[in-house]
């Protein structure tokens, strides 16, 4: 995972940083933080010694979608009409990956902003692009 963490810095975000394009990314170590880490169990130091020896780098702003795991899971079943297999997962799972997930967000308030992920999509959007266009001006 962290190989193909590197690859993707490396070949893709650096290169766009470094020319001053704005990168977004829909998971990145926060969420092995969350689903390797607390989830299946390897804790988060672990994940922090990878990801500090083979990638570094920080995102700016990390936007937590958040709601109740059930809420959450029975979203994807119904607009998926299946689960994968981490979707597939006992609650306890769910419950371990969101509380990493709101802990690291606590940890880190400059770097996190909560949303609540049981607002409609409109409304998230509209809440990150005000969010985005405020970073951009700093």
């Amino acid at each position: 995972m962290f190989a193909d963490r590197r690859q993707h810095l490396t070949e893709s975000i650096e290169p766009a940083l470094a020319s001053g394009t704005v990168v977004l990314c829909d998971r990145y170590t926060d969420a092995s933080r969350a689903y390797q880490g607390a989830g299946r169990g390897l804790g988060e130091e672990l994940v922090d010694l990878l990801h500090s020896r083979f990638c570094g780098l920080e995102p700016d702003r990390t936007y937590l979608f958040d709601c109740p795991p059930a809420t959450g899971l029975a979203r994807i079943a119904a607009s998926r009409g299946g689960k994968d297999r981490i979707e597939r997962e006992e609650l306890a799972f769910h419950r371990r990956v969101r509380r990493a997930y709101l802990d690291r967000a606590r940890r880190e308030p400059r770097r996190f902003l909560v949303l609540d992920g049981t607002r409609r999509p409109e409304e998230l959007a509209a809440l990150v692009a005000a969010d985005v266009a405020l970073l951009l001006t700093r």
